[in-house]
């Protein structure tokens, strides 16, 4: 799948894909009290809300999901399954893996121990609050996105009307269990399995009605995040509005926008899975050497400067000599069982008929 041209895999869904990753990152590296600085509301947001670009990310995955994996009884094909299965723990654990034992060589001791170091190796610490809040603290959202590669999976393997029954009772549920029991503010722990199941399951329903996307004025879908953005300051959690109204519309403007492909923002992403998995390693690094609290504005910018020029850095290492590599390294090494798989079969029948 990786190898389809650019506009067969969504190249500007890709920039804003980047776009969400930068805008984690900063929220991330100004997530403490009393900045220094005087924000303007959109740079005030990122900094205060910027937690809630992750919901984005679960939205493209599901419309990209959609749009590769989702043609009738793709996943019932022979080997499909495991193909699929093997395919995404390439996407996402090597890099994983490799960030993880960063933090336990340079941050051991206290919630990094061993139980939630095998949590983050399973990609199992996103069910647990403690395991999530150790090591590298962004990764939660792995575990998450393995749910709903799960749940996706095997509507897709039930059949097409099980799929679809899967996603509207998804984004149903999730929806209404957020706006009776979520909370407002946020990020909240207890929110992440719903929030992630609505996200992705929201980007099913918006491919699964693309055509009538398209034809949607751009005048209305911008009105849409602007009334996700406004109703996220009630007393509902912002997920509802956010997830329902102004993500789904962000993702549809974005296929709009000849911007969202331009080399810059091709390349963030690209280098987006890496941006969010390095930079909480260059935050914990940085404040060590420059604690927070007390900075002035100069060491404020020189800070966030340090952060970002050396998240930015790692992210491109991170995709060259990791992501990369470990897919492809992965994908042979499926593509030498598969070709194994008969002649070791047929070694064992014959054997079996000799005795």
């Amino acid at each position: 799948m990786e190898k389809r041209d650019r506009s067969e895999r969504l190249a500007r869904l890709d920039g804003l894909r980047g776009f969400a990753a930068a805008g984690v990152v900063l929220y991330h590296m100004a997530n403490w009290p009393d900045l220094p600085v005087r924000l303007d509301p959109i740079t005030g947001w990122v900094f205060l809300k910027g937690w809630t670009l992750v919901d984005l990310f679960f939205v493209l995955s599901g419309f990209v999901f959609a749009h590769v994996y989702g043609a009738p009884d793709q996943l019932r094909r022979p080997q499909a399954m495991r193909a699929f299965a093997v395919a995404r723990f390439a996407r996402l654990w090597p890099l994983h893996f490799a960030v993880l034992c960063l933090f336990a060589a340079f941050s051991w001791g206290g919630g990094n121990n061993g139980p939630h170091f095998a949590a983050h190796a399973l990609m199992l610490q996103g069910f647990d609050l403690m395991s999530a809040r150790s090591f590298n603290s962004a990764s939660w959202s792995l575990t998450i996105e393995i749910l709903c590669y799960a749940l996706f999976a095997a509507g897709a393997w039930l059949g097409e009307r099980v799929l679809l029954w899967i996603t509207v009772l998804a984004v149903v549920g999730c929806g209404w269990w957020l706006a009776v029991l979520g909370h407002p503010g946020g990020p909240w722990f207890g929110e992440t399995i719903p929030r992630g199941i609505l996200g992705f399951f929201t980007g099913q329903l918006v491919w699964r009605n693309r055509a009538l996307g398209a034809r949607l004025p751009a005048a209305l879908l911008w009105a849409m995040v602007g009334a996700g953005l406004w109703l996220d300051n009630g007393h509902i959690s912002p997920l509802v509005p956010l997830g329902l109204l102004t993500w789904p519309a962000a993702v549809l403007l974005a296929l709009r926008m000849p911007v969202m492909e331009s080399a810059v923002m091709h390349w963030l992403g690209q280098r987006s899975f890496g941006l969010y998995m390095v930079h909480m390693l260059f935050i914990h690094a940085i404040d060590g050497i420059w604690p927070p609290q007390g900075l002035n504005w100069p060491g404020f910018v020189a800070a966030q400067a340090a952060i970002a020029t050396l998240t930015l850095a790692a992210a491109e290492g991170a995709f060259r000599w990791i992501e990369v590599p470990g897919r492809r390294a992965i994908r042979h090494w499926l593509a030498r069982a598969q070709s194994a798989a008969p002649a070791v079969e047929a070694r064992g029948a014959a054997s079996f008929m000799s005795h």
